[in-house]
């Protein structure tokens, strides 16, 4: 059994074959719909499989995007949608299906590779660890707030919004540089709830985002905007989502801080499971932009900082946000 891109056909196996897996029973959305970017068929290419004659038993797809980062852009892989028929498990499919995705990004001189699980110990021994850091703010004994300040209201957003959703996104120092195109799938996922505060003139001016498709209904995973009208719309999202959650991404401290003020519990995690495919590469960025070097380029943690296990924030050599809606 080789591993090798999907034909048409096998594509469409692999994404029966995610949902089968990976979407709960009676769920409302299929995983195509919850992850409208790297499952898309123009990403194709970058979505590997073992088939056994003709059959797709196991899959895997990853995506590529430059990261804005405190190094400037640096392109990362988010990893995806690691699938096995249960008849075919306990084979090393999935083991040799990650292995060729790490080969693959290291021929493209992508220097990092990020993926998101609830089995942590399945990868790492392949190079993925716990790095980087998001603030996760609970919203329960969060106080009211002072309501909306005069000249501002709040209302859905709309697909129109989203050329202003996007230059609103832009001012967040760390992010993901998202090509033309991908906002639009982004914000319009089924089960995706947005928020927007406009000024004079239906002027779009801060926005909040709940849910991912119809994963975690209850956070809001963007948000952008001055903290003076993104606070508001928090608490327009408690009132019409019950919203209970909100993450802050590196570089949204800010809003962080005036939210704990109010009342809301706080704690810090790993934004991720992060590999280090190229540490050569990922020097070269660090040292072009004149930071010193990670005291070890090979480990996550140090590249990217941690949080210690008393829950405090570990710096790393290079800084990195992902954006809820961002994740693979």
């Amino acid at each position: 059994m080789d591993i090798q891109p999907f034909t048409e056909d096998q594509y469409r196996a692999f994404l029966a074959l995610v949902d089968d897996e990976i979407r709960p029973p009676g769920a409302a959305t299929h995983v195509w719909e919850d992850f409208p970017l790297i499952l898309a068929e123009e990403n194709r290419s970058q979505m590997l499989g073992i088939c056994d004659r003709g059959r797709v038993v196991a899959g895997v797809a990853f995506l590529v995007r430059q990261f804005q980062t405190s190094c400037g852009p640096v392109p990362v892989a988010g990893i995806g949608s690691v699938v096995t028929r249960p008849e075919n498990r306990g084979r090393g499919c999935s083991r040799a299906l990650q292995e060729a995705v790490l080969q693959r990004l290291d021929a493209a001189d992508v220097p990092l590779a990020v993926l998101w699980t609830d089995r942590p110990e399945v990868y790492r021994g392949r190079g993925f660890a716990p790095a980087g850091w998001e603030f996760h703010l609970g919203l329960d004994s969060l106080s009211a707030g002072d309501g909306w300040p005069a000249g501002f209201s709040c209302r859905p957003s709309t697909p129109a919004d989203v050329p202003a959703l996007e230059a609103l996104y832009r001012r967040h120092p760390y992010r993901t540089l998202r090509p033309a195109g991908d906002a639009a799938r982004l914000y319009a996922m089924p089960g995706t709830r947005g928020l927007v505060a406009t000024g004079q003139g239906n002027e779009v001016v801060a926005a909040v985002f709940c849910g991912k498709g119809s994963d975690f209904p209850h956070y809001v995973a963007e948000w952008s905007g001055p903290c003076g009208l993104v606070l508001p719309l928090v608490d327009e999202a408690r009132q019409r989502h019950g919203v209970r959650h909100l993450l802050v991404p590196a570089g949204g401290e800010r809003l962080a801080e005036q939210l704990v003020q109010r009342g809301a519990t706080v704690a810090a995690r790993a934004s991720g499971l992060w590999a280090v495919v190229q540490p050569e590469k990922l020097a070269r960025y660090l040292q072009s932009a004149g930071h010193g070097a990670a005291a070890d380029p090979g480990d996550p943690a140090a590249v990217l900082g941690t949080v210690g296990g008393d829950g405090v924030i570990v710096p790393g050599a290079l800084t990195v946000a992902v954006w809820g809606l961002d994740s693979v």
